[in-house]
């Protein structure tokens, strides 16, 4: 039994991968999602902590595996965690470098967001953006999430659910809409043809079984053609337990 922590991206000489980042009682590991791979797992409503990041670039396992009712992390980890208070926006939080908001257009909604100037294109792969723009650069955490906060009071949300992520935007007119409705301006970028996966296609769920070759990954949604299961970070994930033929 292991609880996922995210969907995972790293640039190769051939487009960005993904691989699968799992936390268990003994520790972490990581399953690469190579187009054709096959898999066998399930999906549960059961939550175990995903540990907390000690330091930027490192992953701390929690003590006790502990079992939680919702989110990742239980109240132990999320305090140690150096970006809880980057996500409350907390300015006692130590975060060096610039800092960058951009657009991304995810299917048929829009969204703002912040993240380092230098990781813009593993953030947009990582949330499963279609289309993604750089509007401003160059910025401390502080004023980043100030103007980040700003655009989103003007009807552009910072967050899309996952369920709202399929099926993949064909043009980014929507993106060029809400550019010129606001006064940005900035290079559009086609996320997914960044990626070595096709479109992910199959009926969206939360939670079930995912069986035979990996087709596709999206952001944290896998695909095997038949269904689109989201990579819920905290969910637990185990061996099927039973198989019903409506999962084929």
């Amino acid at each position: 039994m292991n609880s996922i922590v995210k969907v995972s991206w790293s640039r190769g000489s051939d487009g960005w991968k993904a691989e699968l980042k799992l936390a268990g009682p003994n520790g972490f590991e990581s399953w690469n999602l190579t187009p054709g791979r096959s898999f066998s797992f399930e999906v549960t409503d059961e939550r175990r902590c995903t540990g907390y990041a000690p330091a930027q670039g490192e992953r701390a396992e929690c003590p006790e595996f502990r079992e939680i009712k919702s989110g990742s992390q239980c109240p132990e980890c999320r305090g140690k965690d150096i970006y809880s208070g980057y996500v409350r926006g907390d300015s006692q939080t130590d975060l060096e470098g610039e800092f960058s908001v951009y657009l991304a257009q995810i299917s048929d909604s829009v969204k703002v967001g912040v993240t380092r100037t230098g990781n813009l294109r593993r953030r947009w792969v990582e949330q499963g953006a279609d289309y993604g723009v750089e509007i401003l650069h160059g910025l401390d955490a502080k004023v980043a999430l100030e103007n980040e906060s700003d655009i989103s009071s003007k009807g552009i949300t910072e967050r899309i659910r996952k369920e709202k992520k399929l099926p993949a935007a064909k043009e980014s007119d929507l993106l060029r809409e809400k550019m010129e409705e606001h006064g940005f301006e900035g290079d559009i970028v086609a996320v997914q043809k960044l990626t070595v996966y096709p479109e992910v296609s199959g009926s969206f769920r939360r939670k079930g079984l995912f069986e035979g070759e990996l087709q596709s990954v999206k952001g944290q949604i896998v695909s095997n053609g038949r269904i689109s299961l989201a990579m819920g970070s905290g969910k637990v994930l185990k061996k099927p337990e039973q198989k019903g033929l409506g999962e084929f």
